[in-house]
């Protein structure tokens, strides 16, 4: 891994180098989960001519009235029945050879032919509200591919020799010239959702995630640094949970639901969330709060972290802490287009423990079947306070091949193995995406 050194007013501090985001406080951890959720949106629709379809509680009626979104011709069936009936009697007069009367009664059966038009009820799986009924299973695989880059600033810095034997005194400073470096991370991520209707209102969820997370520090204004990249990848989080639809009318709709997740070697993890939905027509306006409280488990810094080979750098989102807290709240709607396309929208604001930010989310779902829909969704930070915020950096230096100088320009700490620099870095600019595809099947 490439060093520099950072010239500090009185000296030169040794090096610094990637970084990767281990917390789940990022902006994509604490997030929380885009799960499709559904169950009952409502309406009827507009008449227009002989017959309509009905969207009502969520389900999908084609009923023997026409609507303005009706995507499919009715699919009508003939019954042909006979009645037991004689209604319609003839008397025919008819005389023998003898001169008598030998006429006799007709009678003619009624025949009825009756039309029908076949009902079907369709469960829309990407509404947000989705939970699944007594008996029934629903699964949410969820796929998407997130990123986050922040420009910074180290401001200052103190390096101390880890060397016992030496009683130079540390040397800090501000950095003359300022050093300034980029900071992406990437995220690449596979959810499972899976849950059970224990009652018609009440479900219990088990949850796995896969996750590739990469984070690379580059564009540094010390030309000899290069790039420096960190991956981590594995099963990384574990979850179980209970969700409970505990109003479903013609009016309203609301849900509450609480979570633990197990992150690996990170934190653990309490989520609570209630949603709250007015139906108007095809289309549910709801509101929504979500709350997490985070316990970390390794360690009481969290923030972006990187390794290698002995060295490592961390820039700290917070230090001193082993609690994480984070509230969000926001508003969404809710709107079915016609039998196979509805439309989401979300609009929160979130206080993230370090930092708040204001997010959108916009999502399509396509459910050509009754079992099976896609909900394809992106998000992204449209303000975000951490922008210009100043934090603490750490590094820690093995094998070190710049040393820091006095006043005299005179190397210092020499005869140490190791360097441990920390300082300020401030944050320049902050910035947030997600895309994903979310597949449901409701079985």
């Amino acid at each position: 891994m490439k060093k520099f050194t950072m010239v500090l007013a009185l000296m030169a501090v040794a090096p610094a180098f990637a970084a990767y985001n281990t917390s789940s406080t990022d902006g994509y951890y604490t997030s929380g989960a885009t799960r499709a959720n559904t169950t009952k949106t409502t309406t009827t629709t507009r008449k227009n001519g002989g017959y309509n379809n009905t969207i009502q509680n969520n389900f999908y009626y084609s009923q023997p009235k026409s609507s303005s979104y009706e995507v499919m011709p009715r699919q009508n069936t003939q019954r042909t029945s006979y009645s037991s009936r004689y209604d319609n009697v003839k008397y025919d007069t008819r005389y023998d050879d003898r001169g008598y009367d030998s006429g006799y009664t007709v009678r003619e059966k009624q025949v009825t032919t009756r039309t029908y038009t076949t009902q079907e009820r369709k469960y829309f799986l990407a509404h947000p509200f989705f939970q699944p009924l007594k008996g029934k299973f629903g699964s949410v695989t969820d796929v998407s591919y997130a990123a986050n880059d922040f420009r910074f600033e180290m401001l200052n810095g103190t390096v101390i020799g880890l060397n016992p034997y030496d009683d130079s005194a540390n040397i800090s400073g501000p950095l003359d010239p300022i050093v300034t470096g980029k900071s992406e991370s990437t995220q690449f991520l596979v959810k499972e959702d899976v849950s059970i209707g224990i009652t018609d209102t009440l479900a219990v969820i088990g949850m796995l995630q896969y996750d590739r997370t990469k984070i690379t520090l580059k564009d540094w204004s010390e030309p000899d640094v290069g790039k420096n990249t960190y991956t981590s990848q594995g099963l990384h989080l574990f979850g179980i949970g209970l969700q409970n639809r505990f109003v479903d009318n013609d009016d309203w709709i609301a849900m509450i639901a609480g979570y633990f997740q197990h992150q690996k070697d990170t934190a653990n993890t309490f989520i609570g969330e209630l949603k709250v939905g007015y139906k108007v027509d095809r289309t549910t306006i709801y509101g929504l709060g979500r709350g997490g409280y985070s316990y970390l488990t390794d360690g009481d810094i969290y923030g972006s972290y990187v390794e290698d080979n002995g060295d490592y750098m961390m820039l700290s989102y917070k230090t001193d802490v082993k609690d994480v807290v984070y509230v969000e709240g926001g508003l969404g709607m809710f709107a079915v287009l016609n039998k196979y396309f509805t439309l989401n929208g979300e609009l929160l604001y979130g206080y993230y423990d370090w930092h708040d930010q204001l997010s959108i989310k916009g999502a399509l779902g396509i459910q050509p079947g009754d079992m099976f829909a896609l909900n394809i969704y992106g998000s992204m930070a449209v303000y975000d306070s951490a922008k210009n915020k100043t934090n603490k950096y750490m590094s820690y230096d093995v094998n070190p091949t710049a040393y820091p100088v006095d006043a005299d320009n005179n190397p210092v700490y020499t005869n140490s193995q190791a360097l441990y620099t920390t300082g300020d870095y401030r944050i320049k600019d902050y910035n947030e995406w997600k895309v994903g595809v979310q597949a449901i099947l409701y079985f």
